[in-house]
């Protein structure tokens, strides 16, 4: 495909601030999809803003018009609207859609099974059907587990109280990322678009074990902080949760609860045997990197 310049970013929250930034810095004409102006804040120079209505066909065509990509970070309870932002694109005349399915293992085969992957895979067997009849490009970015939440929010543990969950021993493990490599790697696919052209991307900055963490955590706390550990076991928790999914439909609770013992159940791929870091222009962080971003966390 010819040289990409004009994209759309839908949806300016946690991921999409990182990745707008990013796209900025590219050199990128950015348009901003907001569903209210008023809204959106924090918008850089340069980059500008479109109010959409995600709901109708004709304000997504029009807005999408003369654009080349089309990249959603939707938040969680959209992500099975996409349809229609696919087929709003194709009538646009937009060339490529990176969907939002930004995470660790809806694109593994056995995994993407689970209930909490559904509205990315059926986004994913859309694109692959638009794709065969050439009436869109796609690209999807597997990132692993968003290293910022590890240090933001009870992911791995819980700062505050100074508890953790910990499956299987803390064995198991995966693949992570932070936002700004994310944004990194939005970046080097767009400016790679042949290579990168209908195709499954993986990314991490480096992999982590429960394990590992709670021991830098231990080894960095201020004198008398003392964690406290709850042995989970993680194949218990994941029929838990599958059932009461089954049982009870799709709630925050469970929803976490399957995504948690997906990942750190060691029963899938969330620890990436190939990364296209290379490709895309990533590095990796080191154990230094990683013990450093412990350390300022901490407080130390």
């Amino acid at each position: 495909m010819s040289a990409i310049n004009k994209v759309v970013l839908i949806g300016k929250g946690f991921l999409g601030s990182a990745i707008l930034e990013q796209l900025v810095d590219g050199g990128f004409a950015v348009t901003v999809f907001t569903r209210d102006k008023k809204s959106i804040q924090g918008v850089p120079a340069g980059a500008e803003v479109a109010e959409v209505d995600y709901a109708s066909a004709t304000s997504l065509e029009n807005a999408l018009r003369g654009q080349d990509v089309a990249i959603s970070t939707v938040a969680g309870h959209a992500l099975g609207g996409q349809k229609l932002i696919i087929d709003a694109c194709i009538k646009a005349g937009v060339k490529r859609y990176i969907p939002c399915d930004w995470g660790s293992l809806s694109t593994d085969p056995v995994a993407k099974q689970l209930a909490v992957y559904a509205p990315q895979v059926a986004t994913q067997d859309y694109l692959r059907e638009k794709a065969e009849l050439g009436e869109l490009e796609y690209t999807i970015i597997s990132t692993g587990v968003f290293l910022d939440l590890v240090f933001m929010t009870p992911t791995l543990v819980d700062f505050e109280a100074h508890t953790a969950l910990i499956y299987d021993n803390g064995i198991h493990p995966f693949s992570t990322s932070s936002l700004a490599s994310i944004g990194k790697a939005v970046v080097g696919a767009l400016k790679k678009a042949t290579e990168t052209k209908n195709s499954v991307l993986y990314i991490h900055d480096t992999v982590l074990t429960q394990a590992k963490f709670m021991a830098l955590l231990k080894k960095h706390s201020p004198k008398g902080v003392e964690w406290t550990e709850t042995a989970v076991d993680a194949e218990a928790e994941l029929q838990r949760s599958t059932k009461a999914i089954q049982e009870s439909g799709m709630d925050m609770f469970n929803m976490i609860g399957q995504l948690k013992a997906a990942f750190l159940g060691g029963k899938y791929g969330a620890a990436y045997k190939r990364v296209d870091n290379e490709l895309l222009g990533l590095g990796l962080l080191d154990d230094e990197g990683l013990e450093a971003k412990v350390i300022a966390k901490l407080g130390n």
